[in-house]
């Protein structure tokens, strides 16, 4: 492939730093100044953010839309991951609202729009095999990555008051009372610090700073990712043909098989591209199963089973990555996102669902609120801790959601079917129910009336699936699950209030806490 050299060194990195994750991290966070000679203070910002990904567009954001003076670093380049995205029209329009994009920009970053998408698994020897499950407004558009990300450096250097630096890797974070300095080498300068009132963390599943805030567990699960953009497939409406118009958000097409269970999608691109990507869900201790270099195996061998390459066949690039899960047990989140002038952000909090696929609809979804709250967080000197948490898009309908990720892994002694067996139930639960419950589902935001919907509809189809709860979560996580219900459903009831007396919402927009509160319940 193009630049394989490049994209294989990438490859490799991630999957031998993934071991990092149950080995103690380095502890990069310090508090107070450094006992070692440092350089002087290169340069001032406001905000600091370790992460040229997601990072870059809530950077962008601060600087574009509030005029914050950012300065964003990454230890590759900053604008440049290893996938592609997708997302739906309605989603999009945050960029909008944020104040990041205009909508000639968006539809710019968008290089394909399909007519509607569908989650189908495989239903042979299953007790249903439900019919393939229909959206018209979940992941319904494609965007390059590339185009977006390259839009956000421009915006964010645009008043030549912030700045990027790209292959410097971060080496301390200090923070102080009336501010944070972080330390980094990069390969033109070498050693440099800079100062500024917030450090943001982006780095992803991987972040020392995330495991050392956290030494019991930072992620639950991960979902190791492969994949590739090609073009040259057979075309058509069969299953084994690509269908430009339609995008398959979720497929089986066999049962597990070496103690994982598949799951492939696919989503036309720009100029004939297809990306398809291979996925399953493991434990974090299950070293085995995580490789990416293992499932790339895989991925070459099965792709003729599930798209036929034509006579014109090529690839263009690969895809990869880790896409992270935790398991919330208690009330309340158990992860700390932030401390003192820090704030974790994306994968690095692990917040959304890995239902989800990628932090990337999270982190739109979130971002008109986030970066708000930061803007006013900055504005009122309001970077303690408590304070900085409530920044983070913690709730309970994603933390009851993500105990369903347990099922997609598959246990030993289960038959192959299994795990396909379960997920058809629910697709024909979600076929009986209003459009509203699956979307809900699939983007993040299950309301709770259509989350106990759903279990009843589980319930009629299969009267015996509350067996597999305490099978497949143990005594702990089923605990969790049903302290998470409850968390649940005591925020719905608070939703519901703020819904009625959240007009007043307009009246305490520059007290931090109130609106950060009003955000959480009222979802403006």
């Amino acid at each position: 492939m193009p630049d394989g050299e490049l994209w294989f060194e990438r490859l490799v990195e991630l999957d031998v730093n993934r071991h990092r994750l149950l080995s103690p991290p380095a502890r990069l966070l310090r508090y107070g100044p450094s006992a070692e000679t440092a350089p002087a203070v290169a340069e001032t910002f406001d905000v600091m953010i370790a992460g040229g990904c997601f990072g870059l567009i809530v950077g962008a954001t601060l600087a574009a839309r509030y005029g914050w003076r950012v300065l964003v670093f990454d230890r590759h380049q900053v604008g440049k991951t290893h996938r592609d995205w997708n997302i739906s029209r309605g989603e999009i329009q945050r960029l909008i609202e944020a104040g990041l994009l205009t909508r000639a920009e968006v539809e710019a970053v968008v290089v394909a729009e399909y007519d509607g998408g569908f989650v189908k698994f495989h239903g042979a020897d299953c007790l249903i095999d439900a019919d393939r499950l229909w959206f018209d407004d979940v992941l319904t558009l494609a965007v390059s990555s590339d185009r977006l990300l390259a839009l956000c450096r421009q915006k964010l250097l645009q008043d030549g008051r912030s700045r990027c630096y790209d292959r410097t890797t971060l080496q301390a974070v200090e923070v102080g009372e009336q501010s944070v300095t972080v330390e980094v080498v990069c390969p033109e300068q070498g050693r440099l610090r800079f100062q500024g009132q917030l450090f943001i963390d982006a780095m992803g599943t991987l972040s020392p700073i995330a495991r050392q805030l956290n030494p019991r567990e930072t992620v639950t699960y991960l979902c190791p990712t492969v994949g590739t953009i090609a073009t040259g497939f057979v075309t058509g409406t069969a299953a084994d043909e690509v269908d430009a118009r339609v995008g398959e958000i979720l497929v089986t097409t066999e049962h597990a098989q070496a103690g994982r269970q598949l799951f492939w999608e696919g989503f036309a691109g720009r100029d004939g591209e297809f990306t398809t990507y291979l996925f399953h869900y493991a434990p974090v201790g299950a070293a085995e199963r995580l490789s990416l270099l293992a499932l790339f195996e895989t991925y070459f061998e099965t792709l003729p089973r599930y798209k036929r390459p034509g006579a014109t066949f090529a690839f263009r690039r690969p895809v990869f990555g880790y896409i992270p899960g935790l398991h919330q047990v208690g009330f309340g989140p158990q992860k700390r996102t932030a401390t003192h002038r820090v704030l974790l952000l994306g994968d690095a909090a692990s917040l959304n669902s890995p239902l989800t696929f990628c932090g990337f609809g999270s982190l739109v979804r979130n971002l008109r609120r986030i970066t708000h709250l930061i803007d006013l967080a900055l504005k009122g000197r309001h970077l303690d801790e408590t304070s900085l948490r409530l920044i983070n898009a913690y709730e309970p309908g994603v933390a009851i959601m993500a105990a369903f990720t347990r099922y997609m892994v598959v246990d030993a002694g289960e038959p192959p079917q299994a795990v396909n067996e379960l997920l058809n139930i629910v697709m024909e639960a979600l076929h009986r129910l209003p459009p509203s419950v699956r979307r809900g589902l699939f983007q993040d935001c299950m309301e709770w009336g259509d989350f106990v919907k759903l279990m009843l509809e589980m319930q009629k189809l299969h009267p015996n699936i509350w067996e597999a709860v305490p099978r497949k979560l143990g005594a702990v996580y089923t605990s969790a699950w049903l302290l998470n219900f409850v968390e649940f459903s005591f925020f719905a009831m608070q939703k519901q209030l703020s819904t009625w007396t959240g007009r007043l919402g307009q009246g305490v927009r520059e007290d931090f806490y109130n609106y950060a509160n009003y955000y959480r319940y009222a979802m403006v």
